[in-house]
């Protein structure tokens, strides 16, 4: 659920619901066995293609696919796995879904045959038809009373049959709607799919969403319900942009790419429990109480005051027993590079700290290579430590570049001028992986951090993003990869 909201999913807009997996294919057996993989639905493949029939057909028409005018591009499917209309179609015995569904069908209900009557039988026209990709909604796994026709609406009769179509038809191993619910939520946490939902994340969310993996996962749609596929601001034509704005709204919308690399697969419930058993042995970093909180001084810098001090992110906490390092930068650009480990209840101020003797022999000091523009004060708004600790980004230079420090000898390993005024500021995102640097010129860049075995090396030379849009120096930035967004702030006029 929460990368169903980080990737803009709400119940508030019906073309963008969450969207939940189908999780089992055994709707017929009298008795659920969630200990058989036989019973679960294949999580690598998209709900089209379940059915192993089905992919050579799915796969033709996609390569046998032309647009003659070049606007719309090849797709898998022309139907979406979330809709609108599919989350009206599982909640048609709901309010305001029921109000919702009979608008849609010009002011009465759909013909039974085609409303959700039956689990096991919806589960079966996915396997009969590609067409079909309905995913769920987060009701199947918690909300038992949206099977229920509580308000004894007149659905209808099947047409084979002439049953009446009223409560949600159940599978066999379901004694109520409660138990189905309890069962298939079971399902979903179960130790099969926890093992596997990752593939289906990345199906969704993830880099077989778009690009060669999802050509190569049969998992491409219709070119319209992908972000960013359709700039609205630019068609003139008003009854062209109402016309395509329908489109998106009823077809469906794909979520937002969360990620560009495979989801790692979920901990094993067994594995996490060895893990917490060992994390249990190792002393606590937590204070109980905070009555037992104690302050600490110690100076790092004679005369001269810190500009920044930084505690990197990625570093052997003292949770694993092994020291952290703080890094620190003075007015006058020394550095220093400070070991501490902290709770030992047997030392009087908690922790032990260690200062940087490099900082107090002038053979060893490692200062910020300068100089710097005039006027820019040395400070945390163009200093930024990369996350491992070993390199340091700097802005502020007198020759409009942004430079990169190896903290470990203060040597000079890169230097990028793409700006043309000064850079006023620098933010790096939570993961490490991306640098942004605002600028007078306006401007911002989005840079990548350079890795060589797991370690920050450098910044690519060439920038990822350039963004412009302020009238003024760029005073603050902001950068979050999750959210695929940067924001930055300017002075006013």
């Amino acid at each position: 659920m929460q990368l169903n909201t980080i990737a803009g999913r709400t119940y508030n807009d019906l073309s963008q619901y969450p969207v939940f997996p189908w999780v089992l294919c055994d709707y017929t057996s009298t008795i659920l066995d969630l200990e058989d993989p036989s019973v679960f639905r294949d999580l690598s493949k998209p709900i089209g293609v379940v059915n192993p029939h089905h992919a050579q057909n799915v796969r033709e028409k996609y390569e046998s696919f032309e647009d003659p005018t070049g606007t719309i591009d090849k797709f898998h499917y022309g139907t979406h796995y979330s809709n609108a209309a599919g989350v009206m179609h599982y909640m048609i015995r709901m309010e305001p879904f029921t109000t919702l569904h009979i608008q849609l069908q010009s002011g009465r209900f759909d013909v039974a045959d085609r409303q959700f009557h039956s689990i096991p039988a919806a589960w079966q026209a996915r396997m009969e038809s590609p067409a079909d990709v309905k995913e769920l909604i987060p009701e199947f796994f918690y909300f038992p009373e949206f099977l229920q026709n509580l308000n004894g609406f007149d659905l209808g009769r099947l047409q084979i049959s002439q049953d009446l179509v009223t409560d949600v038809e159940l599978p066999c191993w379901a004694t109520s709607r409660e138990d189905f619910i309890r069962k298939h939520r079971k399902a979903l946490e179960s130790e099969y799919v926890s093992s596997h939902l990752h593939q289906w994340i990345d199906l969704i969310f993830g880099c077989k969403q778009r690009g060669e993996e999802a050509v190569e996962a049969l998992n491409v749609f219709y070119y319209c319900t992908y972000e960013g596929a359709v700039d609205l601001d630019a068609i003139a034509n008003e009854n062209e942009r109402k016309a395509l704005e329908g489109i998106i709204s009823n077809f469906g919308q794909t979520p937002c790419q969360l990620l560009k690399e495979p989801h790692p697969p979920r901990m094993t419930a067994q594995n996490a429990s060895r893990r917490q058993a060992r994390l249990d042995t190792l002393p606590s970093n937590i204070f109980e109480h905070l009555s037992k909180i104690r302050k600490f001084m110690e100076v790092v810098s004679d005369g001269l005051p810190l500009v920044q001090a930084v505690v990197p992110k990625n570093q052997n906490h003292s949770i694993m027993q092994g020291t952290d390092t703080l890094v620190t930068v003075s007015s006058n650009g020394l550095i220093g590079t400070h070991s501490w480990l902290s709770y030992d209840k047997n030392i009087t101020n908690y922790f032990t700290f260690t200062k940087d003797l490099t900082m107090t022999n002038p053979k060893t000091q490692r200062f910020l290579g300068g100089p710097f523009s005039p006027g820019v004060v040395i400070g945390a708004q163009v200093l930024v430590v990369s996350n491992d600790g070993r390199l340091l980004f700097s802005g502020g230079h007198w020759d409009c570049s942004l430079r990169v420090t190896q903290l470990g000898k203060g040597k000079l390993v890169g230097r990028i001028c793409r700006h043309i005024d000064i850079v006023t500021c620098l933010a790096l995102d939570l993961c490490g992986i991306y640098l942004i640097s605002g600028s007078r010129d306006t401007s911002c860049i989005v840079w990548q951090v350079l890795q060589q075995e797991g370690f920050s090396c450098g910044l690519s030379p060439r920038p990822m993003q350039v963004l412009c849009g302020h009238d003024q120096e760029v005073t603050c930035v902001a950068i979050n990869t999750e959210l695929d967004m940067a924001v930055s702030g300017s002075k006013v006029n």
